[in-house]
């Protein structure tokens, strides 16, 4: 199944029917709708959905670096937080948002895992940009890695036990949907790989699979996260979609084909019923045309 990203934010809902015009024009019959901060009134949006016969597979829930890091407040990232409070309506509104998108029928909802809470996190964020932006080499870059990614692994355990409690009630309050985990873009991401494999050892079979993102995980090796293929080769057995997007420097969101990831080498890992979702940062039609015409020649579409 192929799809496409589309977004709801300012734009509101003409905003999205217009991505998703350009969408069906280029062959799309499946969306990924995008939704980056908790809606109060998604009923208008659903309808207006179903009246235009757009298909939704699967439904992302995401928030913005700039919100995801204030932990005084709930948010889709915040399933983890330490504030029990807050971690508990975070979940809560995943819960809410599921029900009310329920029934354009997404069959997915796709989670981040937020952030280890530390200390000076946006700044060290920051410097992790720069890192990513600098022409240095890749052992100049590892070197002051050392300085700028500094981790309490008490708090990491902490936050994973809250992860996996609010997780529990999320699928079972989602269900049928199932919910999927996607890995961060940087060290700071509570779902690192072994983080990620502890949140399934602990869910055992419950309704929780894992979603790939070809450019969270090439900006994660970079800064010294494991081999793009091995997240893949690790999670294969729950693998249920992957976002397909490019990346350069340390920014994604790029049309397939015009930055640094191979996406010829991936063809062959993802499974017949790997939901493949193209993301792209440009709603005119030019990349996203090249994106999808790029993927179809290398045999993921």
């Amino acid at each position: 199944m192929k799809a496409i990203t589309v977004r709801l934010d300012d734009g509101g809902l003409d905003g999205l029917l217009k991505r998703v015009r350009v969408g069906q024009e280029l062959g799309f019959e499946k969306f990924d709708l995008c939704i980056c901060s908790p809606q109060t009134a998604l009923g208008r949006i659903v309808t207006a959905l179903r009246e235009h016969h757009v298909s939704v597979c699967a439904v992302r829930l995401r928030e913005h670096r700039h919100a995801a890091i204030v932990t005084r407040k709930p948010g889709y990232a915040k399933l983890g937080a330490l504030d029990e409070a807050i971690a508990r309506r975070s979940g809560e509104m995943v819960i809410q948002t599921a029900e009310q998108l329920a029934p354009a029928r997404p069959e997915f909802a796709v989670l981040e895992g937020g952030y280890v809470q530390a200390p000076a996190l946006n700044e060290r964020l920051l410097q992790l940009d720069e890192l990513l932006d600098c022409d240095e080499c890749e052992d100049t870059r590892k070197a002051h890695l050392a300085d700028v990614v500094k981790i309490d692994r008490d708090t990491v355990d902490r936050q994973l036990d809250q992860f996996c409690r609010n997780l529990h009630a999320v699928a079972k309050g989602v269900a049928p949907m199932e919910v999927c985990l996607l890995p961060p873009d940087n060290p700071f991401g509570l779902l690192q790989a072994d983080n990620m494999q502890h949140v399934f050892d602990d869910l055992g079979g419950r309704n929780i699979g894992y979603w790939h993102c070809t450019s969270n995980v090439a900006i994660l090796r970079k800064l010294g996260g494991m081999p793009e293929g091995e997240w893949i080769e690790r999670f294969a057995p729950r693998l249920k979609g992957v976002y397909l997007e490019d990346m350069l420097g340390g920014h994604g969101e790029q049309a397939p084909g015009l930055g640094e990831i191979d996406f010829q080498q991936l063809a062959p890992e993802l499974a017949r019923a790997t939901v493949r979702v193209m993301v792209v940062d440009d709603d005119k039609g030019t990349k996203l045309r090249f994106g999808s015409d790029y993927l179809s020649s290398v045999g993921i579409f």
